[in-house]
């Protein structure tokens, strides 16, 4: 465990939300037991903890998009308590309660020449006598700081893959419409004016409110510039009642004013990013967006022996796609160890 120092493990699990977790879980079941799962949080699944209330349901699915269990951890749909207890009779059952060491802030993984990876701690919470913890494969599972917020109309399954959480996959010379009010819609909208290959993108700021009152001062004056000499087109002030297919497949946006436009792809930015700074700070290259690179079927990284699973990796915040994530690294890590 942690404080075994010079400790090498076969397996440092960074997060312990449900893709770290799973992660402990698979592991052990492929005959992997030196591991250790770390998280700055005093318990596993902190923003479930955190965001859920009392009594509220805990879903396998995102946004409405069902997936299936593909490894060996599963959960039944329940409440947030009901959950939490299921993942601690799992964790129990799987014989790893014991690897899981909480309140450890890991703030970057650097890889070594002798080919080990170090965790380097934060300063504010290392526990007296860490030294150094070293392992021979890492797995990120840190997520988002929040889930992106859900919009309260539904998302027709016809046009899911048009409506999106961040611009990766954006495509020059399309319609884009930016919804949200905070520092990530700015980014997203003027980021895409000034971005490079998509200068034919058509690019419009949606949010309810007609001023922007929720931007650090250099966003607010760079959506400001863009939406005075019209690089941003101006949908502020309303809010969508709907959104639905249009005749040529595209999305129809129907505005609260009875006004209707159409788009080639919605993005919303209402909340949730991604853990750039710890990605960046270990090496894995990030795309456009901070989407770390990575291979679709093993979740490895650029970097050698370093995975990153879970929400991090995809716009569907899906439980179930975290457990499924967790069984592919694993499998991949495990088949290399022997």
């Amino acid at each position: 465990m942690i404080h075994e120092n010079g400790k090498i493990v076969d397996i440092a699990i960074i997060g312990a939300g449900p893709g770290g977790m799973a992660s402990a879980i698979e592991a052990k079941l492929a005959g992997v037991e030196n591991i250790v799962v770390i998280d700055k949080a005093p318990h596993h699944n902190d923003m479930i903890h955190k965001f859920y209330k009392k009594g509220k349901r805990v879903d396998k699915d995102w946004m409405g998009i069902k997936f299936e269990f593909t490894g060996n951890v599963s959960f039944e749909e329940c409440s947030k308590e009901e959950y939490i207890q299921q993942m601690d009779d799992k964790l129990k059952a799987a014989g790893v309660l014991d690897k899981f060491e909480y309140n450890h802030d890991i703030i970057r993984v650097t890889k070594n020449e002798d080919g080990l990876f170090e965790m380097v701690f934060g300063h504010d919470n290392v526990a007296e006598g860490i030294e150094s913890l070293k392992a021979k494969n890492v797995i990120l599972s840190v997520g988002r700081m929040g889930k992106p917020n859900k919009p309260k109309y539904k998302f027709p399954k016809d046009i899911r893959p048009l409506l999106n959480f961040n611009l990766s996959k954006v495509q020059n010379g399309e319609r884009v419409m930016i919804v949200g009010g905070g520092d990530t819609a700015g980014e997203y909208a003027y980021g895409l004016v000034e971005m490079e290959g998509m200068e034919d993108c058509v690019v419009t700021l949606n949010y309810r409110k007609a001023e922007i009152t929720r931007m650090n001062p250099l966003n607010t004056e760079m959506c400001t510039k863009y939406l005075d000499n019209g690089k941003i087109l101006n949908k502020m002030g309303v809010d969508i009642e709907s959104v639905e297919p249009s005749e040529n497949g595209k999305i129809q946006v129907n505005f609260t004013d009875g006004t209707n436009a159409e788009y080639d792809r919605a993005v919303y930015a209402l909340g949730g990013t991604t853990p750039k700074d710890l990605l960046v700070n270990s090496g894995v290259k990030t795309g456009e967006w901070d989407v770390p690179v990575y291979d679709e079927k093993t979740f490895e990284t650029n970097v050698s022996g370093l995975y990153t699973i879970g929400d991090v990796v995809t716009d569907q915040g899906s439980i179930a796609l975290a457990f499924n994530h967790a069984s592919e690294a694993v499998k991949d890590i495990a088949s290399k160890l022997k």
